[in-house]
């Protein structure tokens, strides 16, 4: 179980629009949804090529209670708000597979 004392940072879910373009892709729209409470950890970062220039991708792991990040329906596709950033899910997991513990990697969108 995660100690409550480390759930220090409120989350809310963005959660991706189902609505589809002429061409039949999904909409970049996200509707703030669901909120949990988790623990924020960085988890390092890189450069990448971007354009003309390069782009710092942060990494981070959030780490929040199963229950919650289910009751909300969390999901790869949707984003996060949290101390004031917007993170992209990579994934979500199951810390050992107990359904207590949710292990979410993000990166920095901006």
């Amino acid at each position: 179980m995660i100690s409550a004392g480390l759930l220090k940072y409120t989350a809310t879910r963005m959660s991706a629009s189902t609505a589809q373009d002429a061409l039949g892709l999904r909409t970049d729209s996200f509707t703030a949804g669901g909120s949990f409470r988790c623990d924020l950890r960085a988890s390092g970062s890189s450069e990448s090529p971007y354009a003309d220039g390069v782009a710092v991708r942060r990494n981070f792991e959030i780490r929040a209670r199963w229950p919650q990040i289910a009751a909300i329906g969390l999901k790869e596709v949707d984003r996060i708000s949290v101390d004031g950033r917007t993170l992209r899910i990579h994934t979500i997991t199951d810390l050992e597979g107990a359904r207590r513990v949710a292990v979410i990697q993000c990166e920095e969108v901006n």
